[in-house]
């Protein structure tokens, strides 16, 4: 009944979900019919004007080369251009004025505007493309390029505002179309940036490789250079000090085959700067000497005012202060020469420093106003550069804020926001009507399922409770069992008269009843407990026949007795009957053997005996035993059934005869498997 309830409930839920779809496809066909009618416009030529085409063209190419002379004129030139794009329609060059705006933006480091332009041409061009391909022109294959043309710039725009995720989306997307060895070389070490900006260093890696790879494979030095410095710093951040230092040499190695003096000190910095968060200034000194030693050979009059300013705060900070001063003094010499104001100064800062650390403050103060001099003639030339900077990045707000402006003017009419406002209550109103349907019939079909789950869990939970009741049972029985066949061996002695066989009989025994009743409360227990039942039982055994068998019991040594477990009681009954109904009725003396040996999670023990065989004792049975199987075998077989449903595991039990020729001797084979035990 819950089943049919449930797939009724299913059946309708699907019913009303297709409603819904079938719904949401009708309003974004109607938004795709009015994108369509837009775009075809343009693609139809239906209001095209060549005058004011040409006109929006000549704008734009205009200001591209007036940008670096007069970036103002530049933008006046686009945002004019951009005016008639959008009153006449004219998509493409409304999408080309967009780039522009996005390349100039950049230019300027004005990212974020660089950003929303490169989207908002991105998008034009997107659905025009998607027009050209309904239309069936081939006007899509132009657009296509210039959508592939805007990605890099995009992911590039949006990395530098800290935007990852749009990065990785634009970066992939040139990925997809690029085949030019030095475009996937370059988007997959732009794609190693983001990532590693990101601290996802396993993706970071995984880039700079296969860029490395490829510029190894065409032997592109400059190429291997840089990356052999990005894998370093890669290191450096994974805390990899020794690994980053062989990539920043490396990186050194191939840079000195191409004269590259510029990667050669980013190597030397980078490494100076693993040491020095290493406070390893023995090291920091001896890699800065090296590198003043490489400017000087190489006259790099900047780069050798630096080396010593680094090689001196090194020896400051391992207390070789007069060395230090040598150094610095060097380091202003060299940066007055080459008119370095920003050395300059660092190098008049690190000398009061070291000259205060000395005791000398005198000198210290001196050295200290020279550098408070050269750091306000380094703060008036930041100065007039951010003044700059503001004053382009505020000429940018404002044409943005325009064409801003010029966008909602196009866009929007009022009568277009109240059919739009109309449209959107109607469609809000039909989808809540239908979420809270189809949200009513999960819920009702959760409830359904959870109260099938609820009967069934307790179904199964009262037929568990039921086999464990009949195991404990069938646990019970085997008692009675066993101690009716050992009373009769007592009253064996007894009737030949044999009291202290008897009563020796009757100690061992005693003790093995002690052991089966403990055990007989369990479900499982050890291998170690079974294997001591057992052999008092095959001593009492083969006590009262001595004159019919000998046995012997082998336990594998590495098996772990304690550890592994078993049902009680499952293999005396085996034994029991090897002994009472194969080898007894033996005319010469017979042999038992007991091994027990472990396979990979599985327990064997193999009951072996020379007895009269099966079918012979089956033929000297008298016509009431023919009828009655073996209790404690009957009962093993109902536990053997009952333990494997419940607990889902294995128990084999095989018997054969062991000479199969003359169908004599019986070999009992028992598999325990372990898995759920």
């Amino acid at each position: 009944m819950i089943k049919k309830i449930t797939y009724y409930c299913l059946v309708l839920t699907l019913l009303f979900s297709v409603q819904i779809v079938v719904a949401q496809e009708q309003t974004k066909d109607e938004v795709y019919q009015q994108k369509k009618n837009r775009y075809s416009k343009f693609s139809s030529n239906s209001s095209f004007s060549p005058s004011r085409v040409n006109e929006v063209r000549k704008k734009l190419k205009k200001a591209k080369t007036l940008f670096k002379i007069s970036p103002e004129e530049a933008l006046d030139l686009v945002h004019d251009g951009l005016l008639i794009a959008i009153k006449e329609s004219y998509l493409n060059e409304e999408a080309e004025a967009y780039q522009i705006l996005g390349e100039f933006n950049f230019d300027l480091n004005e990212y974020r505007l660089s950003f929303k332009n490169y989207k908002k041409a991105i998008a034009i061009y997107t659905n025009l493309q998607e027009a050209s391909d309904n239309l069936k022109t081939k006007k899509n294959i132009s657009y296509l390029q210039k959508l592939i043309n805007l990605y890099y710039p995009t992911g590039k725009s949006a990395e530098l505002i800290g935007d990852y995720k749009s990065s990785i989306h634009y970066y992939n997307k040139y990925l997809m179309y690029t085949k030019s060895s030095d475009d996937v070389v370059k988007v997959k070490i732009a794609l190693g940036d983001v990532y590693l900006k990101n601290k996802d260093l396993k993706n970071a890696e995984s880039n700079y490789q296969q860029a490395l790879k490829t510029e190894e494979k065409r032997d592109n030095k400059s190429g291997i250079v840089n990356l052999n410095l990005k894998l370093g710093e890669l290191e450096t951040e994974k805390k990899n000090t020794v690994k980053a230092i062989e990539y920043y040499r490396s990186s050194q190695n191939t840079a000195l085959q191409i004269n590259d003096d510029q990667s050669v000190n980013q190597a030397y910095t980078d490494i100076s700067n693993i040491y020095e968060n290493e406070n390893n200034f023995d090291e920091g000194i001896q890699i800065n000497q090296e590198a003043l030693n490489y400017n000087q050979e190489r006259n790099n009059k900047v780069q050798e005012s630096q080396n010593n300013i680094d090689l001196a705060n090194f020896l400051i900070k391992n207390d070789k202060d007069e060395e230090a001063i040598e150094y610095l003094e060097n380091s202003i010499i060299i940066a007055q020469k080459s008119g370095d104001i920003k050395n300059k100064s660092r190098a008049f800062k690190a000398l009061s420093e070291a000259y205060d650390k000395t005791g000398k403050e005198s000198e210290a103060l001196i050295k200290y106003k020279e550098y408070l001099i050269l750091e306000d003639s380094l703060y008036n030339i930041r100065k007039k550069q951010l003044t700059a900077q503001n004053k382009k990045g505020a000429m940018l707000e404002n044409a943005q804020n325009k064409l801003s402006l010029l966008e909602k003017d196009k866009q929007l009419s009022e009568n277009t926001i109240e059919l739009l406002k109309k449209e959107r209550i109607i469609q809000e109103e039909f989808i809540n009507k239908q979420r809270i349907l189809t949200y009513s019939l999960i819920l009702g079909i959760l409830i359904l399922i959870i109260t099938a789950f609820l009967v069934y869990r307790s179904n199964k939970a009262k037929n568990k409770a039921n086999k464990l009741l009949v195991l404990k049972s069938l646990r019970a029985q085997m008692n009675p069992h066993f101690i009716f066949n050992a009373l009769n061996s007592v009253n064996s002695f007894i009737s030949k008269n044999d009291e202290r066989a008897a009563n020796r009989y009757l100690a061992d025994f005693s003790r093995l009843m002690r052991d089966v009743m403990e055990n007989s409360q369990e479900d499982f227990i050890s291998l170690s407990k079974e294997i001591d039942i057992l052999e008092v039982y095959l001593k009492l055994e083969n006590h009262r026949f001595k004159d019919k068998f000998d046995y012997s019991f082998n336990v594998d040594d590495s098996i772990n007795t304690e550890d592994v477990v078993i049902p009680p009681m499952l293999i005396q009954p085996y034994i029991e009957n090897a002994v009472w109904h194969g080898l007894r009725y033996k005319k010469e003396k017979g042999f038992l053997k007991v091994n027990i040996k472990q396979n990979k999670n599985t327990i064997i023990v193999t009951i072996e005996d020379n007895g009269i065989g099966r079918k012979k004792s089956q033929e000297i049975k008298t016509d009431n035993q023919k009828t009655q199987k073996s209790t404690g075998i009957k009962n093993i077989d109902s536990r053997l059934k009952i333990i494997s449903d419940i607990y889902k595991t294995k128990l084999d039990v095989i018997i054969e005869d062991a000479d199969k020729v003359n169908e004599s001797g019986t070999i009992v084979t028992v598999k325990i498997h372990q898995d759920n035990l």
